[in-house]
């Protein structure tokens, strides 16, 4: 990858110091002709860091694409990692395609011909001097990752992390265990803007970077500007992407990214919280959950039809009546006297026996609120959202729904939903964290809620018990209607 010349190794060297690398791992690594670029000194450094108590046990490589991350995680695992800790066991994990085999041949010939003894056997990479091992794997998507947990290994290695899910990623470093005195398991990851996990991945590694907050993650950036080997080609396909795709693959941009369902989604959309006018109406949206949070989208419809979405819930481990108490006391907050509530279809299931959480919330709430089966459709869902959110080439120049500020949560779940790339059409279902985080609950309540202004479902009929007065007083209102 890199030429080795006098004016280099002096200019990496200079860069080795300025980010605190120790010398003895400056003699490991460019020992054996690998010289880091800038950025990928201050990813070994942090590296190293891992080795002491306190240190990173997380470190994520992302950005733009190009400027060399699988390069630096195989090297730093490789020529250093491997190389001064005997009986080391690695995973590296990379998304492939169907030529998997060929992707990490290619990669151990760049990074390792010449430099170390090793031997490559199957999907087992050893380095003989050492016997540590690393175990090459592929994954088409997430699912193929299942047969790689629950195995101790000393580090793991995941390039192109925002392709899986925070549950994966969670299970994954449960495998993350050692009986060396001498190492801290720890974890290098790879990434980009955008895919499935780009919403924990911010979480994760970019805000705390943001907010000065490192503690035991860490997050080098980079962009293509930062890898000078680059060939001019793949630096002229970058600089011609425009839109939103240009920015992320370029610049790594995490507020806009490639891949987003809801581009439009803009600054425009918050405004700060009014008095609403006379004769607006009020809906809301609900979407059950209880590992997972449930969400409640409060939807206000002005009478020149637009919307504003002024009030929201979501929590998780609380029961249907808990939520209903809380549903109860935003409708008191708001002086509402009766709230319709559009709700996924789950709520009325009652396949174990007991009484259905529709029942539950029902007795919660009382005559305040009715729970209405929402409209589901996810496609359509999509469709009419993109529609009152847009602004960009309308004829007003600006979107029928707002969000006030104190329902930011709620827009900036939906600013992070995807596109599903197998049905392009419908977003990328994500679920929270075990600890409530992330997920796409509120993107639910909103979309029912949404949904609800053009299919305004009557509230669902209450089920006639058998040998009961109702059920008399329903076949006495059948008899007039055959005119008995």
């Amino acid at each position: 990858m890199e030429k080795i010349n006098q004016k280099s190794l002096e200019n990496c060297l200079i860069t080795a110091k300025s980010c605190g690398v120790l010398q003895e791992q400056v003699k490991q690594l460019v020992g054996n002709s690998y010289i880091p670029l800038p950025w990928q000194w201050e990813f070994h450094a942090a590296a190293r860091e891992a080795d002491i108590d306190g240190g990173p046990v997380d470190i994520g490589l992302g950005g733009a694409r190009g400027p060399g991350k699988s390069h630096a995680v195989l090297s730093q695992a490789a020529l250093d990692d491997c190389m001064r800790v005997k009986n080391l066991k690695g995973l590296f994990l990379r998304q492939t395609g169907i030529a998997a085999k060929e992707s990490f041949n290619d990669l151990v010939l760049k990074v390792l011909h010449g430099k170390v003894s090793y031997k490559k056997a199957g999907n087992i990479l050893t380095l003989v001097d050492t016997n540590s091992k690393i175990i090459l794997g592929g994954f088409k998507d997430e699912r193929d990752i299942d047969k790689y947990i629950g195995i101790e290994y000393d580090f793991i290695i995941v390039e192109e992390l925002n392709q899986i899910t925070e549950d994966k990623y969670t299970k994954l470093r449960g495998s993350l265990r050692t009986s060396k005195p001498n190492w801290r398991p720890r974890m290098y990851t790879s990434f980009n803007p955008g895919g499935i996990g780009h919403s924990f991945i911010k979480r994760r590694y970019i805000i705390p970077q943001r907010e000065g907050n490192k503690k035991d993650v860490r997050f080098v950036g980079s962009n293509y500007k930062s890898n000078p080997y680059l060939n001019k080609e793949y630096i002229d396909y970058l600089e011609s992407l425009t839109g939103a795709l240009g920015r992320a693959w370029r610049e790594g941009d995490w507020d806009l990214f490639a891949g987003a369902a809801f581009e439009e989604l803009d600054s425009i959309h918050i405004v700060k919280p009014f008095r609403l006018p006379d004769n607006t109406r009020f809906i809301a949206g609900y979407d059950y959950g209880y590992s997972h949070p449930f969400g409640w989208i409060l939807i206000a419809i002005t009478p020149d039809k637009k919307v504003y979405i002024v009030d929201y819930l979501h929590k998780n481990k609380k029961r249907p009546d808990e939520h209903g108490a809380m549903i109860l006391d935003k409708i008191d907050k708001w002086e509402l006297d009766h709230l319709y509530v559009y709700a996924g279809t789950d709520i009325w299931s009652n396949s174990d026996g007991r009484s259905t959480k529709w029942e539950q919330l029902t007795e919660s709430v009382g005559k305040k609120a009715t729970f209405v089966r929402a409209y589901t459709g996810r496609e359509d869902g999509v469709a009419e959202i993109r529609k009152v959110i847009a602004w960009r080439n309308t004829q007003k120049g600006e979107p029928q729904l707002r969000f006030f500020e104190n329902t930011v949560p709620v827009y900036e779940q939906l600013r992070e939903m995807q596109f599903n790339e197998k049905k392009l059409e419908d977003v990328i279902k994500v679920n929270a964290n075990e600890k409530g985080l992330g997920g796409d609950d509120l993107y639910d309540a909103f979309r029912y809620g949404v949904m609800a202004r053009l299919y305004p479902n009557n509230p669902p009929k209450k089920e006639i018990k058998t040998n009961t007065g109702a059920e008399l007083m329903k076949m006495v209102e059948l008899s007039k209607g055959l005119h008995l």
